[in-house]
């Protein structure tokens, strides 16, 4: 559903703001480009499953056992927390980086006193 603007609700297209001006910063290109190549993978539909499929299939199964089929209401949605999004680049980059071995110590070398 959806109810009709007020004249002073309405506002010209040419009048809203569309980010020409906003330039992001050399580190948050870096920061974006590093977290995309270290989350980069080979596509594998094999991983996914559709599960609105899965659903619906089990609930034709049902059907056609003679039962009764119950839709529960859909869950209220969540609010989301409000972070900062270089934090959470910083974050994922941190969590995708391979772990690296750890280099062995160097042994000190004894002099000749």
């Amino acid at each position: 559903m959806h109810s009709s603007y007020y004249a002073n609700e309405v506002r010209n297209f040419a009048d809203i703001a569309k980010g020409e001006n906003a330039k992001p910063s050399d580190e948050e290109i870096e920061l974006g480009s590093t977290l995309t190549e270290n989350m980069s993978d080979e596509f594998n539909p094999e991983k996914y499953r559709d599960e609105y499929r899965e659903r619906i299939q089990a609930m034709l199964e049902e059907k056609s056992k003679g039962r009764d089929i119950t839709v529960s209401a859909p869950e209220a949605p969540r609010h989301a927390q409000i972070i900062d999004l270089m934090t959470a680049l910083k974050q994922s980059l941190e969590k995708a980086k391979p772990k690296q071995k750890a280099a062995p110590a160097q042994r000190k070398r004894k002099t000749a006193s």
